[in-house]
């Protein structure tokens, strides 16, 4: 598809460049001739259809142009008087190096882009693969179906999406956010790494000491992404992935953790963010419960509406409640298919 739209432009700037030379070489002849200084205007085609074009496209235009204010435009209209040959010979040999030269650096250029176009890619899918491989480790020591992950980077993306036909989101929700929470969202509870077994994975209802310490995964796991932020501070990815690591446990009302935050003053990712990994976290089966039902999640999460959670982010959620159920549902049983 890419590549079909790239071809159209090509020919596009192309077409253009014969229509000016077209339009130059009429007027070099309305203006009196090739005496005056509007037969310059012929290296603006040129370059356009050598920068745009295979260089063999561009030469072949630059001679062309040549031509059309070559040997049958006179040199002075009015008198008649014809140009040399030894004028528009060097004019045509000038039009043929403008192009092959232009052409050639063009395509120089963009090789060289397209090689770091590449190198980049490359280099993100394997930031993209440590992240995810972070997040996994995370995930393993009290996800007992290991899909936690997936679903929550799906139905975070998908409610982000939604979310962007809202009119108070719709100008600042882009495809680029929502590709960065989709990836940013893995990240949420990466800080589990540093609770110890015996609190994260109790069965009973934990000592308040207890929840203490487990609260303390927000601030592990965003001290851990803030040093990655020191070395690449204008990355946009890692700022949207610490405010989901360190504030999707805040609440609307301003009773969250670690810094009671309320209303808008959370991020929008960690809003987003919080109602998600509740309803995931409803609808699993954890040793400390067993899972709820998709309508008894959705109860909940409405009883959680402009105390837990942003009753705007609410109301989407549940407009889309079934896609949202279907998502779950159909991750979670793709993966247990292969275990």
């Amino acid at each position: 598809m890419w590549k079909h739209l790239l071809k159209m432009k090509q020919s596009y700037f192309l077409a253009l460049a014969y229509v000016l030379s077209i339009t130059i070489s009429i007027l070099v002849y309305a203006t009196g001739g090739t005496n005056n200084s509007v037969v310059n205007f012929m290296n603006i085609p040129i370059i356009i259809a050598s920068s745009t074009n295979r260089k063999s496209k561009g030469v072949i235009h630059a001679g062309i142009s040549g031509l059309m204010v070559g040997p049958y435009m006179p040199l002075i209209m009015i008198t008649g008087t014809p140009q040399k040959p030894f004028n528009w010979i060097i004019r045509m040999v000038y039009f043929l190096i403008l192009s092959f030269v232009v052409g050639y650096f063009a395509d120089y250029y963009k090789k060289e882009f397209e090689k770091n176009s590449r190198i980049e890619k490359e280099i993100s899918e394997s930031h993209l693969a440590t992240i995810y491989a972070l997040a996994k480790l995370s995930e393993s020591r009290d996800d007992e179906t290991g899909t936690h992950i997936e679903r929550v980077s799906e139905l975070c993306r998908i409610l982000t999406e939604k979310l962007s036909h809202h009119p108070k989101y719709s100008g600042y929700i882009n495809s680029n956010y929502i590709d960065n929470i989709y990836i940013a969202s893995t990240l949420h509870d990466i800080g589990k790494v540093g609770v110890p077994d015996n609190i994260l994975l109790k069965p009973g209802r934990l000592t308040p000491e207890e929840f203490e310490i487990i609260k303390k995964h927000t601030t592990i796991g965003s001290s851990i992404l803030a040093k990655i932020q020191e070395k690449y501070p204008s990355n946009t990815f890692l700022s949207l992935g610490y405010n989901i690591v360190h504030y999707h446990h805040e609440k609307w009302d301003g009773s969250g953790y670690p810094t009671g935050k309320c209303k808008e003053d959370i991020p929008l990712s960690a809003r987003i963010m919080a109602l998600v990994d509740v309803y995931d976290s409803l609808r699993s089966k954890r040793v400390y419960k067993e899972a709820y039902s998709h309508e008894t999640s959705l109860d909940i999460i409405l009883q959680g509406r402009g105390t837990h959670f942003d009753p705007d982010i609410v109301d989407v959620f549940i407009e889309n409640e079934a896609l949202f159920g279907d998502t779950y549902d159909r991750i979670t049983e793709n993966t247990s298919m292969f275990l």
